[in-house]
């Protein structure tokens, strides 16, 4: 909803108000998600299921989205429409343009609707007509195709605005309270490994590993330090727990980034380029992790220039490109029959 009136870029799609419209073994659904940065059109109406168990790879050129795609994933980023669900539960704000039962409770719904009624009454019967009268004074078919005509229009010309009466708020609030959960509960749940490791330059690696569960309490100290005493042997890294970041090299932070993930134990990871800022002889050391998380069945969403990888892990792949998915589909088919011609164009320039 804004002020300004911006033009949708396309038109939107229900989701089912009554029963969620999350698939079986799904984890993470996005549902026709936009994200503008003022006039900058980052994302353009993007829908996409990850489900359990799947490696799903995002790659497309610089600037196509998929940074912010994955951000919006856990909400670091707000879509600017859409919905992100994390299995039955919203962790974005309920768009009320997704939910046909929320919309028509609208009082710009109520007013085009009226005016819409209007033009197939005579003259005499326009006089003094409200809106919960005119509703009566048309057949069920007729009311039905206005209905539709109106909210097009209101989903095409973003009509609606903030304050839209006390019944729509109370419809999206219950929206909210019927399916809502805490964003902070719902991040636990989902692993976040960035481009530049984002690891605390004045806290030792054991103390950059322990504070989120413990800070959220998850976990008691002493099951934190378990934890990640255990995780930093499996990486190689046990002798490192009482260094600063600052004594370790590009690959080793990334690694304990991604171990730092790990002792929340998250059901999902989400992967923002994470060999973009090592330098070339550090990439494997990280892939090979992200490989062996892989193969043991974790869930990953993983934003990467590195194609082979993607060829090796991923069991599927999304193309980006202008904010929209241009192509998805298995890494074979993907990478040895592509079938949209800017994804023909960009492979030609990276394999």
């Amino acid at each position: 909803m804004t002020e300004d009136n911006q033009v949708m870029p396309k038109e939107l799609v229900y989701v089912s108000d009554d029963i969620v419209n999350v698939g079986i073994g799904v984890v993470i659904d996005v549902q026709n998600i936009y994200k503008y940065f003022g006039a900058l059109k980052v994302l353009n109406g993007i829908s996409c299921a990850i489900k359990k168990g799947e490696k799903v790879a995002i790659i497309g050129p610089s600037g196509s989205g998929k940074s912010t795609l994955l951000r919006c994933m856990n909400l670091l980023e707000e879509p600017t429409y859409g919905e992100v669900w994390l299995d039955d539960s919203i962790i974005t704000p309920v768009d009320p343009y997704l939910h046909k039962n929320i919309l028509i409770t609208s009082n710009t719904y109520k007013k085009r609707m009226l005016e819409e009624i209007k033009t197939k009454l005579n003259k005499g019967e326009k006089d003094k007509l409200d809106y919960e009268s005119a509703i009566k004074s048309v057949n069920s078919v007729t009311l039905e195709e206005l209905s539709d005509k109106v909210i097009q229009q209101i989903k095409r010309e973003d009509m609606l605005k903030k304050r839209e009466g006390l019944k729509f708020n109370k419809a999206v609030k219950a929206y909210r309270v019927r399916y809502g959960v805490n964003i902070n509960k719902a991040r636990q749940r989902v692993g976040m490994v960035f481009q530049h490791f984002n690891l605390f330059n004045n806290l030792t690696i054991l103390q950059n590993m322990i504070l989120s569960p413990v800070g959220l309490k998850l976990k008691t100290k002493e099951e934190a330090t378990q934890k990640a005493l255990k995780l930093l042997e499996r990486i190689g890294l046990l002798d490192k727990k009482d260094e600063y970041p600052s004594k370790l090299s590009g690959g080793q932070k990334q690694r304990v980034a991604i171990a730092r993930a790990l002792v929340m134990d998250p059901e999902v990871m989400l992967f923002d380029e994470p060999t973009s800022a090592l330098d070339p002889e550090m990439v494997g050391e990280v892939l090979s992790l992200i490989k062996d998380l892989a193969n043991e069945g974790m869930t990953m969403v993983i934003v990467t220039h590195e194609m082979g990888f993607a060829k090796e892990v991923a069991n599927r792949v999304l193309f980006l490109d202008g904010g929209n998915i241009v192509e998805e589909n298995t890494p074979e088919e993907l990478f040895n029959n592509p079938q949209n011609e800017r994804l023909k164009d960009f492979l030609s320039k990276v394999l």
